[in-house]
């Protein structure tokens, strides 16, 4: 009898949550509702409002989960009642480990208090003894980096001042699980680089981060998985390249949820990928020349195009009923077809859009990113102050990026985008994500994210 391995327990586990509030026309209803209740009558009901809507969801000892979606999605909400701030209308959560939150900018704060006697009392609430925060003040202080201003009250403080202290004492009461609601986005880039390089030393070290942001792109880089929330449903929880995606789709759709339906099904069915950083085999030279062809919308087309031999099975591509991206050819500057560039190298995309309808003042995008999905470089013909001719129903183009490869070597995915603007708003006409896959070798033994090339002089001089 072959004996398993012990399941792991779940630093959080949710089961059935639902969070219901009741919205009341006036401040007065609520007052006599709430008479009429202790006096042992009826009380009349306001609205009912469900913020989160039955989520069952485990979060694994070491798991970094990114949370997306639109606002009012319910996100606040769920972190809230994982915190333990908020209790849920039904349902359970069950959490293992001491829990550190950054809900919102400055929550826990007393404004007329000092940073010193915030420091305190905010560690003395997230579960830290007197003794621990003695010595752990000095650490927190410089953490922060506002010490000439830590004897002055947090109401004078800027936001960036706040989420240094805040995010500082959070980082040192050392949690098991830390709660990230947005706050990151208001620090300096100096303080943001500081905060993320601290998770990710908290990630490896195996503790459990939840990182809700706008910021699709930070998400790739900090999560392992993520989930996509809308009106407090999870719809989709999958690597974080995959579900950035269709969170783009939804954000651009008129359709809304009705508009990525189908897809979600078809991202369902795929296997399970919550690695985003997992090895990817490597592509040959037959998969070179991506042809769309044939006719198909929606869920249709996504079908179509994933049945055609890729460069990447991570393809997701939505749009295509006014204008389709046909043909995508990846060469060298010579026009070789190629899969392998060196770095400081150049690298050519071309592509065919067919037109279906009409399409004024036309944007052509092109981004690449690494293999966790993190935008390296994006630019289009509008940043570029371009005005490509409008495309009449029926017509071709054929647009053509050179780029220069100044990157180190790895794995990297192109994606391109056909849209246009109406009203300023952004109409998609067809999007390719993660179209191509190539690698960039090593030229020499230089390192890091970017290849600037550079040359190094020494000379002696006298003593």
């Amino acid at each position: 009898m072959v004996s398993s391995s012990p399941a792991v327990t779940p630093a959080i586990s949710l089961r059935g949550v639902t969070k219901t509030y009741v919205i009341w026309d006036n401040p007065s209803a609520r007052f006599f509702a709430s008479l009429r209740q202790l006096a042992g009558g009826a009380s009349s009901s306001g609205r009912q409002f469900t913020a989160v809507r039955d989520i069952t969801l485990d979060l694994q000892p070491g798991e970094c989960l990114g949370i997306v979606g639109r606002n009012g999605a319910g996100k606040s909400t769920l972190l809230q009642m994982i915190a333990g701030t908020v209790q849920p209308t039904a349902g359970s959560v069950t959490v293992h480990g001491r829990v550190a939150a950054l809900l919102e900018l400055g929550s826990g704060f007393n404004p007329d208090f000092t940073g010193r006697e915030n420091v305190v009392m905010n560690a003395t609430v997230l579960g830290l003894s007197k003794a621990e925060i003695e010595a752990k003040y000095e650490s927190i202080v410089e953490y922060s980096g506002i010490r000439e201003f830590i004897d002055q009250p947090v109401r004078t403080y800027s936001s960036g001042m706040t989420l240094r202290l805040a995010f500082a004492v959070c980082v040192h009461v050392d949690a098991d699980i830390l709660i990230i609601d947005e706050a990151l986005a208001v620090g300096d880039a100096r303080f943001q680089f500081k905060c993320h390089a601290t998770l990710d030393a908290m990630r490896k070290a195996g503790r459990t981060i939840i990182f809700v942001s706008h910021d699709t792109n930070a998400v790739k880089r900090m999560c392992n998985s993520a989930v996509l929330l809308e009106r407090g449903e999870v719809l989709f929880k999958g690597a974080p390249n995959d579900v950035a995606n269709v969170y783009t789709k939804l954000i651009t759709s008129p359709h809304g949820v009705e508009g990525i339906r189908d897809d979600l099904e078809i991202m369902r069915q795929k296997a399970p990928d919550l690695d985003a950083a997992a090895p990817v085999a490597p592509a040959t030279s037959t998969e070179l020349n991506v042809t769309l062809d044939g006719a198909g919308t929606g869920a249709e087309l996504l079908v179509e195009e994933r049945a055609h031999q890729q460069i990447s099975d991570k393809e997701y591509a939505y749009g295509g009923e006014e204008g389709r991206i046909t043909s995508v050819v990846l060469t060298d500057d010579h026009d070789q077809p190629r899969l392998n560039f060196v770095a400081g190298g150049s690298l050519r995309v071309r592509i065919m859009c067919h037109a279906i309808s009409e399409i004024v003042e036309p944007i052509y995008a092109l981004t690449l990113k690494d293999v966790r999905g993190q935008e390296i470089y994006g630019n289009n013909t509008y940043f570029q102050n371009q005005t490509p001719p409008n495309v009449p129903a029926g017509g071709a183009v054929e647009v053509v990026f050179n780029m220069q490869l100044n990157v180190q070597p790895g794995v990297y995915f192109i994606s391109l985008g056909w849209v246009c603007l109406m009203n300023a708003e952004v109409r998609v006409i067809h999007r390719r994500y993660d179209v191509l896959r190539f690698d960039v070798m090593p030229r020499d033994r230089s390192f890091g994210l970017a290849y600037c090339p550079t040359t190094i002089q020494v000379e002696a001089r006298p003593a």
